[in-house]
C-alpha cells in the first residue's frame, strides 16, 4: 500500500506544473492590486466571490487541459483547424491586444517595486526584463517549469502578510460564507474585476498550450486535473491573504487606495517594514511570473495560428518566431513603461474590458471543441459537466456585460 501511495505520489510530480503555474500567474501585478483595493475599500465583504471564482476557474481551465491533453494541441491551433485561418486570425489578433496591455501592466508592476524602494526605474526594469527573456530562451523545459513554480511558492508572502496584518475572524468567516451583493455601482464594478482578473483570455491558451509543451498524455488525465483543482485553489487562497491584509489594515483605518504600490506604501507605517517589504517583493514576483507566462501564451497562440515550431525546450535557431514575440511583448512594453506620462491606468481599465469582451467567446468555443465526438472520442463533457460549464460561460457573460457597461459608462 505505502509503495502504491509513493508510486501515485512520484506520478503525480511528473504532472504537476502547468495547471498551477497558470493558475498562480493569474494573480499578477494587476491581480495584487485588485485583491488590495477589494481589502482596503470593502473589508472582508467580498471575500464569498472567491469561492464562486475558484470553482470557474477550474471548470473553464479544466476543459483547457482536456482539450490540449487528448488532441496534443493548442487552443489556438484548433481554432484555426475547426473554424478557419481568418476567424483564427481575428481571434489571435484581439488576444494579442488583450494579453500585450496584461503584460504592459506587469511590467509596470516591476516599476513599482522601484518606487517603493526609490530606485531609479530605467535601471531597475530593465535588468528584471533581460534576466526573464534569457531565462526563457536559454533554459530547458524543466529550468524554466522549476523557477515558474519556485516563483508559485514565493507567493506564501502574502499568506505570511494576513497572519501578520491579524483580521477581525468573525468578520472574516461572515464574508466567506454569507453573500453580501448591495445595489452599489463602486461595489458592482470592483466584484467584477475581482471576476475579470482571475479568468483570463492569456490563461486559457496558456495552460492548454503548457500541457501540450510539457508532453502530457491521455493516461496522466486523473493527476493533470489535480494538477488543475491544486492551481484553481492556491491562486484564490492567495487572493484570499491579499484582500484580508488590506481589510484587516487600510479598511478599518479608512485608508483607500488605487494601486499596488499605494497598499504597499501604506502598510508600512500599519504593519511595520518588515510587511511592506513582503508585499513589495511578493509584487516584484507576481510582476516576474505574469510578464514570463503571459508573453509565452501570446508566443503559443501566434505560433499556432500560423503553424510553426513553439516548445520553449527548442533552441532560438529552431524556434525564431516564438522567441522574438516573447522578445517583442517584453522590451516594447518594458520601453514603454519608462516613458513618462504612460496612462497605466487606462491601459489597465481598457485590457480588462477588452478581456471581458473576448473571454465568453473563447469559452463558447472551447465548450464546442470539447463535445466534438470526432475530436475528444470518449472524453467530451458529460450532461453534467456541460450543465455547470454553461452556467459558467453565462455568469461570466453577464457579469462581463456588467463590467463593460460600468467602464464605459
Amino acid at each position: 500500500m505505502l509503495r502504491y501511495w509513493w508510486m501515485r505520489g512520484l506520478l503525480f510530480l511528473s504532472v504537476i506544473g502547468p495547471g498551477i503555474i497558470t493558475g498562480t500567474a493569474d494573480n499578477d501585478a494587476g491581480g495584487v492590486a485588485t485583491y488590495s483595493i477589494v481589502g482596503a475599500h470593502f473589508g472582508y465583504r467580498m471575500l464569498w466571490i472567491l469561492i464562486l471564482i475558484t470553482v470557474m476557474l477550474y471548470v473553464t481551465q479544466e476543459m483547457g487541459m482536456r482539450l490540449g491533453v487528448v488532441t496534443g494541441k493548442g487552443l489556438a491551433d484548433l481554432i484555426r483547424e475547426k473554424l478557419g485561418l481568418k476567424t483564427a486570425l481575428i481571434l489571435i489578433g484581439l488576444v494579442f491586444l488583450a494579453n500585450f496591455s496584461n503584460i504592459l501592466a506587469d511590467v509596470a508592476g516591476i516599476a513599482s517595486v522601484a518606487d517603493i524602494y526609490d530606485l531609479p526605474r530605467f535601471i531597475f526594469v530593465p535588468i528584471f526584463s533581460v534576466l526573464v527573456y534569457y531565462i526563457i530562451v536559454r533554459g530547458s523545459f524543466n529550468l524554466v517549469q522549476n523557477i515558474f513554480l519556485t516563483s508559485c511558492l514565493l507567493f506564501f508572502g502574502y499568506i505570511i502578510n494576513g497572519f501578520i496584518a491579524r483580521p477581525d475572524l468573525p468578520e472574516m468567516v461572515r464574508g466567506s460564507f454569507v453573500p453580501y451583493l448591495p445595489m452599489n455601482r463602486e461595489y458592482i464594478f470592483m466584484a467584477t474585476a475581482l471576476i475579470g482578473t482571475t479568468l483570463t483570455v492569456w490563461g486559457q491558451f496558456f495552460v492548454q498550450s503548457y500541457f501540450v509543451d510539457k508532453g502530457i498524455t491521455k493516461k496522466h488525465l486523473k493527476n493533470a486535473r489535480l494538477d488543475v483543482i491544486f492551481g484553481a485553489i492556491w491562486t484564490d487562497l492567495v487572493a484570499y491573504f491579499i484582500i484580508i491584509s488590506s481589510a484587516a489594515t487600510l479598511y478599518v483605518k479608512g485608508i483607500r487606495i488605487e494601486t499596488a504600490l499605494d497598499a504597499a506604501r501604506a502598510l508600512g507605517p500599519l504593519l511595520g517594514d518588515f510587511a511592506r517589504h513582503l508585499f513589495a517583493w511578493g509584487l516584484l514576483n507576481a510582476s516576474l511570473l505574469g510578464v514570463s507566462v503571459i508573453s509565452m501564451g501570446t508566443a503559443y497562440a501566434i505560433t499556432e495560428v500560423l503553424g510553426t515550431e513553439r516548445k520553449v525546450n527548442a533552441s532560438y535557431r529552431d524556434a525564431p518566431l516564438f522567441y522574438l514575440i516573447i522578445g517583442f511583448c517584453i522590451f516594447v512594453c518594458t520601453f514603454l513603461v519608462l516613458l513618462p506620462g504612460l496612462p497605466i491606468m487606462f491601459i489597465l481599465v481598457a485590457s480588462q474590458a477588452l478581456n471581458t469582451v473576448i473571454l465568453p467567446i473563447i469559452f463558447v468555443v472551447i465548450l464546442r471543441l470539447i463535445n466534438d465526438k470526432k475530436l475528444m472520442g470518449g472524453h467530451v463533457n458529460g450532461r453534467l459537466a456541460n450543465a455547470i460549464a454553461w452556467l459558467t460561460i453565462v455568469s461570466f457573460s453577464i457579469i462581463s456585460l456588467i463590467m463593460l457597461y460600468l467602464t464605459l459608462f
